[in-house]
């Protein structure tokens, strides 16, 4: 609220996970007895401009967001441009999936 713009960047995509779908799901796995490496993430891949503006259009909060390159807002380590992640074998192991990033977020902004 106290800045004018702001700046987040275009280029870089990733699966947003709420916390408490990704507890139960821990949970589910850890009580079907199976092993093995899971990507746990909510379903579907956005960029993180895309990410801030939907949590600021939940929040009702009206901002000028500008989406820039990863050229443009260096960091000290450098970030992948594609982080997304397949739930596989999430589904065939607990027998259900992750829900929709955009309903997780809907859910978390709305306690």
């Amino acid at each position: 609220k106290q800045k004018q713009r702001i700046r987040v960047v275009n280029d870089q995509r990733g699966c947003p996970t709420y916390t408490v779908d990704l507890a139960k799901a821990c949970v589910d796995l850890v009580e079907s007895g199976c092993f093995g490496v899971y990507h746990v993430t909510n379903q579907g891949a956005v960029t993180w401009y895309e990410f801030a503006r939907e949590i600021f259009r939940c929040a009702g909060v009206q901002v000028d967001l500008e989406p820039v390159t990863s050229d443009q807002f260096p960091r000290p380590a450098r970030r992948p441009k594609n982080s997304e992640l397949s739930p596989y074998p999430l589904r065939e192991t607990i027998n259900r999936e992750m829900r929709d990033w955009r309903e997780a977020l809907s859910a978390m902004v709305s306690g």
